[in-house]
C-alpha cells in the first residue's frame, strides 16, 4: 500500500507539472529536492541534492542511456526488477554506452561519501507502470493518443542561440524548437502529460552538458 500511494503521488506530481509552468521549472532545475518535498521525504543538504541532480542530468543528457532505459522498461513490463538488479543493469549499460559523465558523477559521490536521494525503487515502479498504461491506451485508442503525445515531445539538441542562465535556479527558462528526429522519449513510452516535463528535463540537461557543467574540478 505504501508503494501504491507513492506511485500515485509521483503521477499526481507529473500531472500537475503539465500545466503548472513554475512547478515544472522548479522540478527541471532541481528534480531531487522537488521529489523529496512532494513525497514528504527526509530533508537533504544542498550538497546531497546537487550530486543527485548532477547524476540525473548526466543520464538525461545521454540519448543512448535514455534509449536503453526505454527498452529496459519495455522488457520488464511483466515484472519490475529489484533495486539491486536495476543498479547492476544500469551500471553495465553506463559502461557499455560510454557514459563517462555518469561514471564521473558516481565516483565523485563515492569520494565525497554523499548519498543519492529521491531515486528509489518506487520511482522505477512508476515508470514501468506508466509505460504499461501508455501501451494499453495506445492499443485501445488505435494509436491516436500516441500521435497526440508525439506532438508534445521536444528536441534535446543543444542550440547556441538558446537563452540560458548559468545558475541552476527555478527561474531558468530554456526554449528549444521541436525536432522530429531528436526526441528524448518516444510517444509510445510515456503519455503527453509526463513527456512535457521529462523532455524539458532532457533539454535542460543537454544545455548544461554543452556548457561543460559536468566537468570535475
Amino acid at each position: 500500500m505504501s508503494r501504491a500511494a507513492t506511485v500515485r503521488r509521483i503521477d499526481a506530481l507529473f500531472r500537475a507539472m503539465e500545466t503548472d509552468f513554475l512547478l515544472r521549472e522548479q522540478f527541471i532545475t532541481g528534480p531531487s529536492q522537488i521529489l523529496m518535498d512532494y513525497l514528504a521525504g527526509p530533508s537533504v543538504s544542498d550538497e546531497e541534492a546537487a550530486l543527485t541532480d548532477r547524476l540525473i542530468y548526466s543520464v538525461f543528457a545521454s540519448p543512448k542511456l535514455l534509449q536503453w532505459f526505454e527498452e529496459y522498461v519495455h522488457l520488464h513490463r511483466d515484472e519490475v526488477p529489484t533495486g539491486g538488479q536495476f543498479l547492476a543493469d544500469f551500471c553495465e549499460a553506463t559502461v557499455s554506452h560510454g557514459a563517462r559523465e555518469v561514471v564521473a558523477t558516481l565516483m565523485h559521490g563515492c569520494a565525497a561519501e554523499t548519498g543519492l536521494y529521491g531515486l528509489t525503487d518506487d520511482l522505477l515502479h512508476y515508470f514501468v507502470n506508466l509505460h504499461v498504461a501508455q501501451t494499453i491506451a495506445a492499443q485501445r485508442d488505435g494509436g491516436q493518443e500516441a500521435q497526440a503525445a508525439d506532438q508534445e515531445n521536444v528536441g534535446i539538441q543543444a542550440r547556441g542561440t538558446t537563452p540560458f542562465v548559468t545558475n541552476i535556479t527555478w527561474t531558468t527558462y530554456v526554449h528549444v524548437q521541436a525536432e522530429d528526429d531528436a526526441q528524448a522519449f518516444s510517444a509510445q513510452f510515456v503519455p503527453a502529460y509526463a513527456s512535457v516535463t521529462l523532455n524539458g528535463l532532457a533539454r535542460y540537461a543537454v544545455e548544461l552538458q554543452a556548457r561543460d557543467v559536468f566537468r570535475l574540478g
